[in-house]
């Protein structure tokens, strides 16, 4: 220990820190001197340090051995006497420049305060920055430059400003640079890594030796990437979060953080960046952990959120390809077992959770990761472009791959309520057509699934390409799209529709029926009918008559059914069955089938009967089923006899007048009501016919003529209920012939037939008139009765006369009823008769009625189908029954005049057009039409419509479209445009090369759809159009060989892909030196057969095999078929040459058809030249001498 006395106290300094272990330096300390407490108050704001330890023993000794090989240095005495050495004499130096900052603006301590200040603030961030790197990773060359340069400008900035007391020397600017560049290199370049896969240097001391020799420890670090979406999975925005967490694939790195983009939709759309720290990384997968945790379940080894990596090779070229592969990480090695989605759904709550991942993304997240993978997510919460832009982790820098993420809203589907009658109720008829329509939102093309179930049984349908707007930009935005669909309901039973799916056109679906819903993703309608048939007003106890020689038709009503069923089916045809009356020759017995042919609106048929029998419907037929048939079944025919009269005729004599006329008493035969016709003849006239209904047997009629004179009486004719034509009498008695004078008599004429007292009618005017009729010699006297009144009228003449009454004042004014009675009645002879005759009320009526078309919206109009009936609603006023008469505006000849009961009647009208009220008359008064309520327009639904479209091909002299042609195999679309309501039904014929025709049919829910053409096999191909059918008109079935229409017919050629090939594989023999050319133009030996449409050019390749050479020939072929003939191509070498077919074409442009590649190539043997060659060159030869020859050429030889 040290100690310091001083003036006022001592300071202790303790001893210094020895090593630990003899290995290890010992640790390095300092102590600051406390200036005051050892008596040195001026020195109070001077700074001293005692370092401890700085040197080693080892340090210490180099140095000193550096200062003694220097020079000699003398020993150091004590006491010793001073030596004074002469010296020259000194120049005064001069006096140092002044500091550049003056000391009168800033002294100099404050500026040595702030240059400290500045100094040491450089440090510490130095010092911070270091440590960053130390926590994201690695040591940085780039920060090691950055800060040697602020070093060495801050130690040359020092002395520039001359700051007195900080003069800096050039030698110790050399050293305090060496010291900045030693610290700076422990601080930047020997930083440990922080990945958890390499070795850290936590707590490592290192020997002086090692800094002062330089000794370094390089660690290499595995290759790190991060993928974005690796399983190409589809994202959208869906509420109430509206938030996704895209999957990011990591590989030997944890990231600290992550750089990633968000480009709104559109093409000049803004960009938003954003960066996530290592805290906001965390709290992502902590949130995913909590919405889909339980999906780690099924992989409970794979290395996930927060996960630390195993220790792994340091590198491994699996991962050198960033692309995700299900099947290699799978195949890989990892360490959790593959455990499927069925592992996950094994717990109820886990079930639930995870209905909230789509399938793929339970693929993605239960497939096991290798040892030195993990996933991160990032947020994303409105609809863009999401791009990776960059990563660090903790090991430096990581390689960022994968294409980028489009994220929209996600598509939504349901029912939409239709308004109107097209809207299907709970239940509904057999055979109705209601409609229903699904909106569907999202991403264009649009692809919709939905099916019916009709008593459990399902048909599934599918909708694709649907678009809101076709002309609309390619960008994925979101549209609403709406499908109609027609129900066509002619099943009984239950009808469920439901949604199953929609998919948008990146690849996110929905599926409500997950959580269906009655009304919004499913609908249910009940199809109830019932018919029956059976004979109307006929029975086992009331039988039908049947007139000799006539033909009577049986009615047969077309009942609807049970209480609750509206329609009944369409009957088709009825069985019957006759059987004569006994003793009845006329006819046999017969069963016969009857086809109805009144349509299905009908409410009967007739079954005609020509002969008296029982007629039985045995069965009925409807269009879907058989119908009951209901009693009555059975129909009794019977012949009634014809009607006769037996007539007794007797004068009627007056006391005052004589003879007045004739009495006829009548018995009658037959069924009543009877019409009995006679004739009357008053001398030389013209017999008149007349006749009198009786309704009993018996009658008895009073003829009294009207004037005096002869009169002839005869009964000619009879008709009773059942023979409505007249039947002769015969028999005496019939006639009578008398001379007669009538009495006075007097009676108002009838407006109709009938009993009791009559009605009139005034509707305007104060007067009335009335007719009456007078019998007896002229001039008459009548007296009458009005109201209250009594009038007398003389000097009638005429037998029927006109007779005008004033109305009563006070009935006149406010309407009312009021008689007027025939009293009595004198003629010219004086006689008076008393009348007692019905007399006649008038009823005075002010209120006048009215008609009028009747619209709950005020709307006048009603569209309906072509060829079925429009109901004009209509509302009177006054006392019916009406007659209503209306036209159609525009046609004269449409004036029709109706028959109504009820104040709220209807009209019914099969022809489009305006109709118009033009008069009304109740049963008083003649009325008038309501204004502006009088017109109502009545259109009909347009017929669909189908062509192609122009866009399909050039339109041909003969109204045919001809398309381009296309090369076999090659898919190809027509379009085709439609009117009407969706969805459409089209059919058209197909023609192919054989001319046989074949009847097709497609769907569409869009007013333009694509045709596929059948480009499978070349030919020549027509398309025609035949019929189109939507929600309102079924699909009318035309003739094969109907006429070609403008823009109904289409016509393509499909040509045929080129080939070649080689007709025989059998090897070629050539000799060397030959030319490549058929040694024979017979046999299929080289022969080429091609394929296509002429000229070809035909392409080879010859590849030597003895040289490796390979030459390519070129050839053009006007034929199908060529044998090779290449005289430019000589065999230069022995051995086997391989001939390849390259490439053909045609003049069609197509590409050529895959041929079998074994007929592509054929073989070339080329052999030496067959030859003889002796062994040695003598001439002469000796008898006896043998002759030695060498045989050159391939054998066997044949040598002659």
């Amino acid at each position: 220990m040290l100690k310091f006395l001083g003036l006022q106290s001592s300071f202790d300094i303790p001893e210094p820190p020895s090593a630990s272990s003899p290995d290890e330096p010992a640790p390095i300390v300092s102590h600051k001197l406390d200036f005051p407490a050892l008596g040195f108050p001026e020195y109070k704001h001077k700074y001293a340090l005692v370092i401890d330890n700085l040197f080693t023993p080892a340090d210490c000794a180099k140095l000193l051995n550096a200062a003694e090989s220097a020079k000699e240095w003398e020993v150091a005495q004590i006491n010793a006497p001073v030596v004074t050495h002469a010296a020259a004499p000194k120049t005064p130096s001069p006096p140092p420049p002044p500091p550049r900052i003056p000391l009168d603006f800033l002294d100099a301590p404050s500026q040595r305060l702030y240059a400290a200040a500045v100094i040491g603030a450089l440090q510490v961030y130095k010092l911070t920055n270091a440590l960053q790197q130390y926590w994201e990773g690695g040591a940085s060359v780039t920060s090691l430059l950055k800060w040697q340069c602020v070093d060495w400008a801050w130690i040359l900035i020092l002395p520039w400003l001359r700051i007195p007391w900080l003069e800096v020397l050039r030698s110790r600017k050399i050293i305090l640079f060496s010291i900045c560049a030693f610290f700076n290199g422990l601080l930047f370049l020997f930083i440990p890594p922080s990945d958890p896969s390499s070795t850290t240097y936590h707590n490592t001391h290192l020997d002086g030796h090692a800094y002062l020799l330089g000794q370094h420890t390089v660690r290499l670090s595995p290759i790190s990437t991060a993928q974005i979406n690796p399983a190409h999975l589809s994202f959208c925005l869906a509420p109430p979060h509206n938030e996704v967490l895209i999957p990011i694939l990591m590989n030997n790195s944890i990231p600290t953080s992550i750089r990633y983009s968000v480009s709104a939709l559109g093409s000049k759309s803004p960009k938003f960046n954003h960066t996530l720290n290592a805290k906001e990384i965390a709290k992502l997968e902590k949130q995913w952990q909590e919405q889909y945790g339980h999906v780690l379940a099924a992989s409970s080894s794979r290395t996930h959120s927060g996960g630390e990596l195993e220790d792994a090779d340091p590198y491994d070229d699996e991962y050198e390809n960033d692309e995700w592969d299900f099947g290699k990480a799978a195949a890989s090695g990892g360490k959790g077992p593959a455990k499927r989605m069925q592992d996950v759904l094994d717990a109820q709550a886990s079930a639930e959770r995870a209905r909230h991942l789509t399938q793929s993304q339970h693929q993605f997240y239960t497939r096991p990761l290798e040892s030195t993978q993990s996933i991160r997510h990032i947020s994303v919460t409105r609809p863009g472009v999401v791009r990776l832009e960059g990563m660090r982790a903790s090991n430096g820098n990581v390689r960022v791959a994968g294409s980028d993420v489009v994220v929209v809203s996600c598509p939504t589907v349901r029912f939409e309520d239709v308004e109107g009658p097209e809207a299907p109720k709970k239940q509904e008829c057999a055979g109705a057509m209601k409609e229903m329509r699904i909106v569907a939102e999202g991403v264009a093309p649009l692809r919709l699934k939905w099916h019916k179930e009709i008593n459990g049984k399902r048909e599934s349908r599918t909708a694709e390409g649907l678009e809101g707007n076709p002309d609309a930009t390619n960008l994925p935005l979101s549209q609403n799209v709406t499908v109609p669909i027609t129900v066509s309901l002619s099943a009984l039973g239950r009808h469920r529709y439901v949604i199953d799916s929609v998919e948008d056109g990146v690849g996110n679906s929905f599926s409500p029926s997950l959580a269906p819903q009655e009304g919004s993703t499913f609908r249910t309608v009940e199809v109830i009918r019932k018919s029956s048939v059976a004979f109307r007003n006929c029975d086992s106890t009331h039988s039908i008559d049947l007139l000799k020689g006539e033909t009577i038709d049986l009615a047969v009503s077309l009942e609807q059914g049970a209480e609750g069923q509206t329609k009944a089916d369409v009957i088709q045809s009825i069985e019957i069955q006759y059987v004569p009356p006994p003793n009845w020759s006329g006819a046999a017995p017969w069963i016969q089938k009857i086809k109805a042919k009144n349509g299905p609106t009908a409410k009967e048929m007739q079954i005609p009967a020509r002969q008296p029998g029982t007629y039985t419907i045995l069965s009925a037929q409807g269009v879907e089923c058989s119908s009951d048939v209901l009693n009555p079944e059975t129909c009794k025919v019977v012949q009634p006899p014809e009607p006769s009269a037996d007539v007794e005729l007797r004068p009627l004599t007056d006391q005052c007048s004589g003879d007045v006329g004739v009495r006829a008493s009548l018995v009658l035969h037959g069924t009543p009501p009877f019409t009995v016709f006679y004739t009357e003849k008053r001398g030389r006239n013209r017999a008149a016919e007349k006749k009198r209904t009786v309704q009993s047997a018996r009658d008895e009629i009073i003829l009294q003529p009207e004037s005096s004179g002869q009169y002839t009486y005869e009964f000619t004719h009879i008709v009773d209920d059942k023979y409505r034509s007249k039947i002769p009498l015969t028999g005496p008695g019939r006639s009578i012939t008398q001379v007669v004078h009538p009495r006075a008599s007097a009676e108002f004429v009838r407006s109709h037939q009938g009993m009791g007292r009559q009605a009139l009618s005034s509707c305007s005017g104060n007067e009335v008139k009335v007719d009456v009729d007078l019998r007896g010699t002229p001039p008459w006297a009548l007296e009458f009765q009005v109201g209250d009144t009594m009038q007398t009228i003389k000097d009638i003449v005429k037998p029927r006369s006109s007779v005008t009454f004033k109305i009563p004042e006070g009935i006149d004014a406010e309407g009312g009823l009021f008689q007027i009675d025939l009293v009595s009645v004198v003629d010219a002879n004086g006689c008076k008769e008393a009348l007692n005759v019905h007399g006649i009320s008038v009823n005075v009526q002010r209120v006048l009625p009215t008609v009028k078309f009747y619209s709950s919206d005020g709307i006048h109009r009603t569209t309906t189908l072509q060829g079925e009936n429009a109901i004009l609603p209509l509302r009177l006023t006054g006392e019916g029954p009406w007659k209503v008469q209306y036209r159609r505006a525009g046609d004269p000849s449409s004036v029709r005049t109706e028959n109504v009961n009820s104040q709220n009647s209807e009209l019914r009208v099969s022809e489009k057009g305006t109709y118009e009220l033009t008069e009304v008359q109740d049963k008083r008064c003649a009325g008038s039409v309501v204004p502006q309520e009088g017109t109502w327009d009545v259109d009909w639904v347009p017929k669909p419509t189908v062509q192609f479209s122009p866009s399909a091909g050039l339109l041909a002299k003969n109204d045919s479209i001809m398309r381009p042609a296309v090369c076999e195999g090659i898919d190809d679309f027509a379009e085709v445009r439609l009117t009407g309501r969706a969805p459409y039904q089209i059919s058209y014929f197909l023609s192919g090369r054989d001319g046989q025709e074949e009847r097709l049919t497609f769907n569409s829910v869009q007013a333009t759809a694509r045709l596929q053409l059948r480009t499978a096999k070349a030919g020549h191909f027509a398309y025609r159009l035949t019929s189109v059918g939507d929600a309102s008109y079924p699909p009318q079935i035309e003739p094969a060989a109907a006429n070609i229409l403008r823009g109904q017919y289409l016509e393509q050629n499909i040509l045929s892909r080129p080939t070649a090939y080689f007709k025989s594989p059998d090897r070629l023999l050539y000799c060397l030196g030959d030319a490549f050319e058929a040694k024979s133009h017979h046999g299929n030996e080289g022969l080429i057969i091609l394929n296509g449409l002429p000229p070809f050019m035909l392409r080879l390749s010859i590849k030597n095999f003895a040289t490796n050479e390979v030459a390519q020939e070129t050839v053009n072929v006007s034929g199908h078929e060529w044998k090779v003939a290449l005289p430019s191509y000589r065999f230069t070498s022995m051995g086997a040459t391989l001939v390849t077919i390259d490439t053909v074409t045609d003049s069609s442009s197509c590409s050529e058809a895959t041929v079998d590649p074994s007929k592509r190539s054929i073989w070339a043997d080329v052999a030496e030249t067959a030859a003889i060659v002796p062994f040695d060159s003598k001439i002469d030869y000796c008898i006896g001498d043998p002759v030695s020859f060498q045989l050159e050429g391939t054998p066997p030889w044949t040598v002659k």
